[in-house]
């Protein structure tokens, strides 16, 4: 009986357990608990879903804006040294070989030929293909330039420019954009190989590469392969930080089932490509195998040999680890494993995969991509380009600019600063800025804002407000020509002191650099040799306001208030507006806005706008030509005599100005040859004097500069209203060729001096032609 009791107890325990799971499935809290939590994936779901919609269907990357130096254009007459080309193409990242070149990108040279295999390039104006090219060099430029094979004559031929800078998005990352069909093939096929084989196959997870993975590190005892594919890594890369937790690989292998769910796998694939992580360049990261293949071989993706894309695929495992700078031997080791794998597979035969296994690495040096060694050049680009565009569009947008800077001169002035300073001053204190242009377009070809020409902080070109003292005077004398008809150079003007009563009844009494006055002299003395007083006579002849409009016409934007005062030069504008000011008498009297943009093209090519050449005539010919006269009298025979003694710039031609300001607190100096306008000035940030004239400080940067950059003579046509007499230089009147105190100088036709003065001291010449038969 007690066994049949014990049995029917256990009958109903059994028989109780199916209700009590019943029951429990049929309460209210746990249906509405369930319910809950169903609620919550689908919510977790739509929001996930909102992430990678948001992200995927619009722009994904935030791309940026690439700065791009001119192209050196190459000509037979080209004005490029051998050695100024073949600094070109390291700075283009050409590879030197010792045979023939025979893929884009090489080049070699031997005694004065260099022959170059020239790389593509997408211009703003079109696209121009690769070339091979034979150049021969002579001491005077470019001779010839030919194809290399056949020898055929060309007549022009562009390198692609060098890219000198990028404008970031606050994220800083460097990337370049491609589109499926144009990544090699091979590069497809060992990418998928190597890091998600199923790839066409699985649905953005994959259990069968998880399961490998997690057998393979089960066996080895550690984690020597990872399960993820291809859409997980995407997921990971754009989504998601790198913490290793159990929610962020929940999220991930969500999000790579709704990317594969929503996208085609050729836009996963796409994508991937152009966003995977493979390397840092200081605190900028590449994304992308387009960017990668420039960083680490200087070469476009697509000329890249088998064993350059095996070592690009490798890193993907770990560019940190794998970095064939920092660590070859791991790099090589790697490479040689994808190699491996596409023997194994069958893409590659023993042949070729024991050629490229003897190879080298064939990485570059290590060097920066876009890195801004130009940081005044650049301040004035996005000063330009903020006039057009907005700040996010250039961070973002993956612009690509095209300006006028010149390398070759930029680093000759970088050189000039960072020598010239010390030899000038002791004072560690002591600033620079300069700016050099295009005489004849107003292109900036350089310019340096700090003694420290690679430092990225005040930027006096653009910034700095300084009093400009004598470079004023051509201003004033132009304005004095073009106000009195019967004004020449030749007139006599008053070199004594004077006293000009102000509006508040304070008498302002100018004086002379060297306290010192001569009385009547010539007008073209007064301006060659820099005297205040006599300009403050003419000035005020002309009328101020006159003067003030002329400043506006030929350059400076900020308020000049019509006072005396500003006859020697007491405004205060940058030297960006001193030196376009100058622009105008360099360009023979147009005024020319300085430009530091050409073009601006977008990603596909397409140009936003074009910045061309304006150009507006702000003094007639006659006039720009009696003060150009002048100029190049200063350079001569002037305040700037020392062009004309040093041995750089001896033999050259050039008109210029000094400058020098109140307590000598500025040094300045603007000059101009037929190819340059260069303005240099010196000064301190705290306006303290420093002992320096504009002969004494910036002229000596000034010569240096033009002395170590190709260029030409300044040669100004004569017009056909001006006509030149031989005069007087003690009463301005007309003389004969021989007298010692003769000049010949030019006149605008009908204001030459009619009356005569004898000849009370004859030349050597004259006297022996009085007593010859």
């Amino acid at each position: 009986m007690k066994k049949k009791s014990s049995r029917k107890k256990s009958v109903r325990k059994r028989k109780n357990k199916k209700p009590i799971f019943w029951a429990l499935l049929k309460s209210r809290w746990f249906l509405r608990s369930l319910l809950l939590l169903g609620l919550a994936f689908i919510i977790y779901i739509i929001i996930l879903d909102f992430q990678v919609r948001s992200v995927l269907d619009g722009r994904i990357w935030s791309i940026p804006s690439t700065v791009y130096a001119r192209a050196m254009e190459l000509y037979p007459g080209a004005a490029v040294t051998k050695t100024d080309f073949v600094n070109e193409l390291k700075r283009l990242g050409y590879q030197e070989k010792r045979d023939i070149p025979t893929g884009a990108g090489q080049y070699r040279q031997w005694q004065n030929n260099v022959e170059v295999y020239a790389r593509d390039f997408q211009f703003a104006d079109g696209h121009q293909k690769a070339l091979p090219l034979h150049l021969a060099f002579s001491s005077h430029g470019l001779e010839t330039v030919q194809t290399l094979y056949k020898r055929t004559q060309v007549s022009l031929y562009r390198l692609e420019p060098p890219r000198i800078a990028a404008i970031y998005p606050q994220r800083a990352e460097e990337r370049e954009l491609l589109k499926l069909d144009e990544v090699p093939d091979y590069l497809i096929l060992t990418l998928l190989a190597v890091e998600d084989r199923r790839f066409y196959e699985h649905h953005g997870i994959d259990p069968v590469s998880i399961g490998r993975a997690l057998f393979a590190n089960l066996r080895a005892g550690r984690t020597v392969q990872g399960g993820s594919t291809i859409t997980q890594q995407l997921v990971k890369n754009i989504f998601l930080s790198s913490e290793r937790s159990l929610l962020r690989k929940i999220n991930e292998a969500f999000m790579a089932l709704l990317v594969e769910l929503h996208y085609s796998k050729a836009l996963i694939l796409e994508t991937y490509l152009n966003e995977v992580y493979l390397g840092q360049d200081g605190n900028k990261s590449i994304n992308g195998f387009a960017l990668a293949s420039r960083f680490y071989f200087d070469q476009p993706l697509a000329q890249l040999s088998r064993e350059k894309l095996a070592l690009l695929v490798g890193l993907v495992k770990g560019p940190s680890w794998y970095d064939p700078w920092g660590h070859p031997q791991r790099a090589l080791e790697r490479r040689n494993q994808v190699l491996d794998v596409m023997r194994q597979l069958g893409v590659m035969d023993d042949s070729h995969y024991r050629l490229f296994k003897r190879r080298p690495l064939g990485v570059v040096s290590r060097h920066h991509l876009a890195a801004n060694r130009y940081p005044a050049f650049i301040q004035i680009v996005k000063h330009q380009l903020f006039r057009d565009y907005s700040s996010e569009e250039l961070k973002t947008a993956g612009l690509r600019i095209f300006t006028t800077l010149d390398p070759i001169v930029q680093e000759q002035v970088n050189r000039s600063v960072t020598r010239m300073l010390p030899r000038i001053s002791s004072d560690d204190a002591l600033q620079t800025a300069v700016i050099v242009t295009s005489a004849h377009n107003g292109e900036i070809r350089a310019t340096v804002g700090d003694r420290d020409p690679e430092y990225a902080g005040f930027d006096r070109v653009l910034n700095a407000k300084r009093q400009i003292g004598s470079l004023a005077k051509p201003v004033l004398y132009l304005t004095a020509l073009q106000q009195n008809p019967k004004l020449t150079l030749a007139s006599l003007v008053d070199d004594s002191p004077v006293q000009i009563k102000l509006d508040n009844g304070d008498i302002w009494q100018p004086e002379n650099y060297d306290n010192q006055y001569r009385g009547n002299i010539l007008l073209y003395q007064a301006f060659a040799q820099s005297r205040n007083i006599p300009a403050v006579r003419v000035g005020m002849a002309a009328g101020l306001q006159h003067v003030v409009d002329n400043f506006h016409a030929l350059g400076i934007v900020e308020p000049v208030p019509a006072y005396p005062s500003i006859l020697l030069g007491s405004i205060t504008p940058t030297p960006y507006e001193v030196a376009e000011m100058f622009q105008s008498f360099a360009s023979g009297g147009f005024r020319t806005p300085l430009r530091a943009i050409n073009d601006v093209v977008n990603q596909q090519g397409k140009v936003l706008k074009r910045y061309p050449l304006e150009v507006k005539q702000v003094m007639d010919a006659a006039h720009y030509y009696l003060v150009n006269y002048v100029l190049q009298t200063v350079t001569r025979t002037g305040t700037a005599q020392a062009i004309a003694r040093n041995p750089l710039t001896a033999g050259r031609q050039y008109a210029g100005k000094t400058g020098t300001t109140n307590d000598l607190r500025d040094s300045w100096f603007a000059g101009y040859s037929g190819q340059y306008q260069t303005l240099a000035w010196v000064g301190r940030d705290d306006n303290k004097p420093t002992g320096l004239t504009g002969a004494s400080g910036a002229l000596k940067l000034w010569i240096d500069i033009m002395g170590h950059i190709p260029d030409r003579s300044l040669n100004v046509m004569q017009p056909d209203n001006i006509r030149r007499e031989w005069v007087n230089q003690k009463n301005g009147l007309k003389t004969d060729k021989g007298c010692r105190d003769g000049v010949q100088l030019p006149f605008i036709s009908g204001t030459e001096p009619v009356q005569t003065s004898e000849c009370d001291s004859p030349s050597l010449f004259q006297s022996l032609k009085s007593v010859l038969p």
